[in-house]
Formats: structure tokens, C-alpha cells, sequence
């Protein structure tokens, strides 16, 4: 799939203000399921200065800092990007992987922050363990299970700003938006001993809508197969029609502008449109 997506965020101040250093998340992964093959972001004011790097999660990270004192931080991303994995199921799953929990005791370092619950919840728990005994404890059985579950059993919502929920607070109201889905999906998985991540990006989704927003989805990573993704506001595995921008252990690390601005008394709004056209390559 070829998307060319077009996202424009702008943050207004009441009064002037100062910026701090801001960390810009709008550059997609490069991990073989996806090719960049356009990409420019102009942000307004100009930066006194740039730094592009990669963060511990291997996420493409833009630095600025600014001189002086500004009413606004306005950022403009366009680009173009071909979406690869046409199957979702195109591996061969290692022997560790078959049925839960994973062995990680090979990769256990690199593992641990992706397995880590260190808010769990006994119901969580309980929901997780159930819906891995109903599969005999097969590992992509359970996946399937989860995704659907998710999907046919909970409300999905739509809130623009805030935190993800808790998994607990998800899972007891049946309800949530897109990321907090994906954050109760990871818990349910490292419950189970799969390692899963917070993933962050865009979605080819309805075309026709007006309204479009950044996406999030849930990664779990099966020795090999990599890390695969799975949408439970769709009920599926994701193959070619998600773009992912940035993925984490914890959703906070995903964010697409973190920084702060310094003005006694000073308050911001936030203002975006997101504009997603898909085609055949």
C-alpha cells in the first residue's frame, strides 16, 4: 500500500513564551516492514537548532531548541510511505514461541522492559489467563482470541488528549479509545509471558472520513517472527495498512511532541488535522 499523509499541529500560547528543547516523533520506523519514500517537516519558528538521533527503542527522534520568545509552535509533516507486509503470518514461529509463556531466556535483557507489569492487576490477570486456557495456551490462538475479544466485546471511543487508561480501568468499564486497548492488549500479553509494546503511527482506517487522528495498536515480539502488531479495534492481525511512527514499551515514549514551554501564567491549545490518502503502489 502507498500512503501519502499529511499532518499539521499547531500549539497556540496566550501570551509569549519560551520553548524548551521539544523532542519531534514524526519520522516512520525503518524495520523492514515499510519504506520511506518521501518525508519533510517544517516547523514554525525556525529552530535555532537540529538534532536527528535514535532513541534506546530505535525510534527516529528530531531535537529543537529555539532562541527567543514565540505565541506558537506550529509543525508540518508530509510524506509518502509503502507499506511491505502484504501477510501477516509470513514467518516461522521458533519452537520457544508455540505455546505461553514464551521462553525469553535467550534474549531476557533486551526482553525484561517489554515484559515488565509493574502496575498488574488481578484482573487483568485472571482475563488473560482464561483466554489462554481457552486456547490450550497456543501462543497465536491466544493472540487471535485477544484481538477479537477486544474488538467484538468493548466499546471503542474517541478521546483526543489525556493519558491511556489503566488495562484495569479498560478492562472493567468494556470501554475505551484506540490506545487504551492497545495498553490493556500488552498487559494481557505480558501477563501470558509474551513480550509487547505500545506502538503509535496511522492507519489506512475509512478514507472517506473527515476526521482523521494518530493511530495505536499493540506489538507483541515472537522469536522468529520479530515484533507483529495486532489492531483490537479491528480484531486482526495488522499486515500492510498501518504506518507505524514510533513504538515503546510505554505509550508515553511514543508521543509525537514532547517538551515544555516556560511563561508565568501562560496557557496552550492544541490544534491538528490529519489527511491520509491510500493507493496500490
Amino acid at each position: 500500500m502507498l500512503f501519502n499523509i499529511q499532518h499539521h499541529t499547531r500549539y497556540d500560547y496566550s501570551q509569549p513564551v519560551r520553548l524548551n528543547p521539544q523532542q519531534l516523533r514524526f519520522h516512520p520506523r525503518g524495520d523492514g516492514s515499510q519504506r520511506v519514500i518521501a518525508h519533510h517537516l517544517s516547523i514554525s519558528p525556525p529552530p535555532q537548532g537540529q538534532n536527528e538521533y535514535l532513541d534506546l527503542e530505535g525510534n527516529r527522534v528530531t531535537q529543537v531548541w529555539f532562541e527567543g520568545e514565540t505565541q506558537h509552535l506550529e509543525i508540518r509533516l508530509e510524506m509518502q510511505v509503502e507499506t511491505l507486509r502484504k501477510n501477516a503470518f509470513d514467518f516461522m514461529l521458533a519452537p520457544q514461541s508455540m505455546s505461553l509463556p514464551i521462553n525469553h531466556e535467550q534474549d531476557s535483557i533486551c526482553a525484561r522492559a517489554y515484559l515488565d507489569r509493574s502496575q498488574a492487576d488481578d484482573a487483568v490477570t485472571a482475563f488473560a489467563a482464561e483466554l489462554s486456557l481457552a486456547v490450550e495456551r497456543d501462543t497465536l490462538r491466544f493472540l487471535d482470541r485477544l484481538s477479537r475479544q477486544l474488538y467484538e466485546q468493548f466499546t471503542q471511543v474517541h478521546r483526543h488528549s489525556g493519558a491511556p487508561q489503566t488495562p484495569a480501568i479498560t478492562l472493567q468499564s468494556r470501554s475505551g479509545a484506540c490506545r487504551d486497548l492497545a495498553v490493556l492488549f500488552v498487559d494481557c500479553c505480558r501477563a501470558e509471558g509474551i513480550a509487547a509494546r505500545f506502538a503509535s503511527g496511522y492507519q489506512q482506517g475509512n478514507l472517506q472520513s473527515d476526521q482523521r487522528d494518530l493511530h495505536a495498536w499493540p506489538e507483541v515480539y515472537l522469536p522468529g517472527a520479530g515484533w507483529r502488531g495486532y489492531d483490537p479495534t479491528q480484531g486482526h492481525a495488522v499486515a500492510d495498512t498501518h504506518v507505524t511512527i514510533a513504538a515503546a514499551a510505554q505509550a508515553r515514549d511514543t508521543l509525537p511532541v514532547i517538551g515544555v514551554f516556560v511563561g508565568d501564567g501562560a496557557s496552550s491549545a492544541l490544534d491538528f488535522t490529519v489527511r491520509i490518502d491510500v493507493s496500490a503502489p
